[in-house]
């Protein structure tokens, strides 16, 4: 299968392509100094390039979906990869403190091939770009002060608009397509479970001759939990690149509502988990077993995914703060080559909402 990669020349040649992605999308025209793929890509013929140092830029995506679950005793929080292909990758959970945990999705990884610069992960970056927005150094802490949502997204939004600066050919994303996907789930002392998205869109103008200006856009912030007073507290689910869920494949709410024959054996496995997975499938998730509701998703994510889906899933403990329930797989070992100790490094960045809706008892 071919490589999963977005690439662009900051002037040169665009090749034709065509990328398959698992989710149903809007065939878009892309053109641009870094291709971006995040459904089905139509390329132009491409066309000869003008200077020969022209640096060549290629982005993989972290594709998949993050389901989150506000239990009786902890937040659970369960992220899978959309599809196998090389290149893509598969969403990362980042431990940003005690009782926070994120999942970056959409295009993580900046690669300038010919330049021999090692590639530029933000997934891997993320908990050092929360560290420093929170100024904690990287160390764990009791949890988020109010404002800490918005200093999250500030930091991140940072880092974006030095990477867009060298965007400068005009890129064609559809309305409600960001192009990197935060989700962040965790516990507030004094305050409660929590759970967000946040989405960096683009905005460009047009400088003439071709040549346009990329601008990444303050990111919007969505509550997911606690969700609005009266609204029903369930499974509540991710996905990157977007879909219409009128359209799209079915989320893990729709099927279960739908007694799926995949699940149903599954949320029946006994008395407790039943009750559970019913609890929190009628809008109560927060009086559902915690054990429970961790032991349904483990079996029941594999059964309605892929062959060959990776799951990884964590969760944060009311009490006791974050825990691995599946870890993701070890990197492998660096090359006999690599310096001994060389790893990647994780530089930083930072500021501030008021943006929350208080949970109901």
């Amino acid at each position: 299968m071919e490589e999963k990669k977005i690439v662009f020349h900051g002037i040169g040649s665009i090749a034709p392509r065509n990328y398959r992605c698992i989710f149903s999308f809007p065939h878009v025209v892309l053109f641009l100094s870094v291709f971006i793929c995040v459904h089905l890509w139509f390329l132009p013929p491409s066309a000869p390039a003008q200077e020969s140092s022209d640096q060549e830029v290629a982005v993989n995506l972290a594709e998949g979906r993050v389901v989150i679950c506000a239990t009786k005793d902890s937040i659970v929080l369960a992220a899978m990869d959309a599809h196998g292909e090389a290149g893509s990758r598969p969403p990362n959970i980042a431990v940003l403190s005690a009782e926070r945990m994120g999942v970056m999705l959409g295009a993580v990884e900046w690669v300038t091939p010919d330049s021999g610069d090692k590639p530029i992960r933000l997934d891997d970056e993320f908990r050092g770009l929360v560290a420093a927005a929170l100024n904690n150094g990287g160390q764990r802490d009791a949890g988020f002060r109010a404002s800490d949502i918005e200093s999250v997204g500030i930091a991140v939004l940072e880092r974006l608009r030095v990477l867009a600066a060298s965007l400068h050919h005009k890129i064609n994303l559809g309305e409600d397509e960001p192009l990197i996907r935060i989700v962040l789930a965790g516990y507030v002392q004094n305050y409660g479970p929590e759970a967000w998205t946040l989405d960096y869109h683009i905005r460009q103008d047009a400088l003439g001759n071709d040549i346009w200006r990329t601008r990444v856009l303050r990111p919007s912030y969505n509550q997911l939990f606690p969700p609005e007073k009266g609204q029903p507290k369930t499974f509540m689910e991710v996905r990157y690149p977007p879909e219409n869920r009128a359209t799209g494949d079915p989320e893990l709410l729709d099927l279960l509502q739908q007694n799926d024959s995949r699940l149903a054996p599954i949320r029946a496995a006994n008395e407790l988990e039943s009750k559970s997975v019913a609890l929190a499938v009628q809008g109560q998730s927060q009086k559902a077993d915690d054990a429970s509701v961790v032991n349904f998703l483990k079996a029941g994510l594999p059964a309605i995914a892929p062959p060959q889906t990776k799951l990884i899933m964590a969760k944060v403990d009311y009490d006791g703060g974050f825990h691995w329930v599946i870890e993701p797989p070890r990197a492998p070992a660096p090359p006999p080559s690599a310096a001994p100790g060389e790893k990647n490094q994780t530089p930083e960045e930072p500021e501030r909402p008021t943006l929350r809706h208080k949970a109901e008892n």
